[in-house]
C-alpha cells in the first residue's frame, strides 16, 4: 500500500509534468522564419473561392471627410464588383474589375473611367485605398497569396512583434505578431501607405480575420473600412450578377499614363 508522502509525491510529480506539458503547447515561436512560414501557410491560403461583404468606409481627402458605406461581392479569380454610396442614400460608384482592368462609373456625373491597370486607376481616381479589388477582398477575407511575397529580405523585432521587409515590389513590409498575424503592412509607390489591421475574430473555420483595416498615406489621407459582414462562397457567381451596365448615354473615358483617352 503506498503511503501518504507517496501519494503526495505522485501527484506533485504529476502535476509538474502537466504544467511542463501546457507551458511547451503554449511556448511562443521567436523563429522569423517559422513565424514568416506560418502566415503564409494561414494567409497565403484560400478556403473559398468568392465573397459578399458589407462594411462602412469613413475617409478624409484634402482636408474633407467622407462617410460611405460598401457592398463587395464577386469571385477572387475576377470579376469582383464594389458599389459606394452616401450612408443611406445614394450611389457615389458602382466598380467593376476583371482580368481587363477596372472600370468605376459615377452616376452625378453620368461617366465611367475605366483603366486596364486597377492599381492605376484607383491612384488616378483617387480612390480611399492604394490596391486593387482582388487585394481589398483578400485582405477582408484572410486570402492574400500573391499581395505579399513569398520570401522577405530582413526580420527586426518591433514592440514585440516583428516587421519584414521587402526589397522590391509594392509592397516594403508587414509586421507580424508572434502567432504570425498580420497587423500592419506598408507599400511603396507614387504615394506610400501603410495598412493597420486590426480588432480580429475567429471565422468558422478558426481563422483570425480582421474587423477594421485603416489606411494611411504620406499625403495626410486616411481610409477606415469597418466591416459589417462577410460570407465565402464556394462556387464561381453568376455572370449577371457581376456586370456593371451603364445608363444609356452614359460618357465613357478610358484613362491612361499621360491623362485620358475618351471612348467614343
Amino acid at each position: 500500500m503506498i503511503s501518504r508522502s507517496c501519494r503526495t509525491a505522485l501527484i506533485l510529480l504529476l502535476l509538474l509534468v502537466a504544467i511542463s506539458g501546457c507551458s511547451t503547447r503554449s511556448s511562443i515561436n521567436n523563429d522569423p522564419a517559422d513565424i514568416y512560414n506560418s502566415f503564409r501557410n494561414e494567409y497565403g491560403n484560400c478556403n473559398a473561392t468568392g465573397i459578399r461583404a458589407k462594411a462602412s468606409l469613413y475617409y478624409t481627402s484634402k482636408g474633407s471627410g467622407h462617410r460611405t458605406t460598401m457592398s463587395l461581392w464577386g469571385d477572387y479569380a475576377s470579376p469582383l464588383r464594389l458599389d459606394v454610396r452616401a450612408g443611406i442614400g445614394a450611389y457615389i460608384a458602382h466598380i467593376r474589375e476583371d482580368n481587363s482592368g477596372l472600370t468605376a462609373f459615377y452616376p452625378d456625373q453620368k461617366t465611367a473611367y475605366s483603366h486596364s491597370s486597377p492599381v492605376r486607376a484607383v491612384q488616378i481616381l483617387g480612390l480611399p485605398f492604394p490596391f486593387s479589388l482582388k487585394d481589398l477582398a483578400g485582405l477582408i477575407s484572410g486570402c492574400y497569396p500573391n499581395l505579399i511575397p513569398k520570401s522577405y529580405d530582413t526580420a527586426v523585432p518591433e514592440n514585440g512583434n516583428l516587421r519584414f521587409t521587402f526589397d522590391n515590389g509594392p509592397v516594403s513590409s508587414i509586421v507580424l505578431t508572434e502567432q504570425g498575424t498580420p497587423i500592419e503592412i506598408s507599400g511603396r509607390g507614387e504615394i506610400a501607405w501603410r495598412m493597420e489591421l486590426s480588432s480580429y475574430e475567429e471565422d468558422n473555420s478558426g481563422k483570425l480575420l480582421p474587423e477594421k483595416i485603416a489606411v494611411y498615406t504620406e499625403l495626410g489621407d486616411k481610409a477606415l473600412l469597418r466591416i459589417k459582414s462577410r460570407t465565402f462562397t464556394a462556387k464561381p457567381w453568376q455572370a449577371e450578377a457581376l456586370e456593371l451596365k451603364l445608363p444609356e448615354g452614359s460618357e465613357e473615358i478610358r484613362l491612361d499614363r499621360n491623362g485620358y483617352v475618351r471612348i467614343d
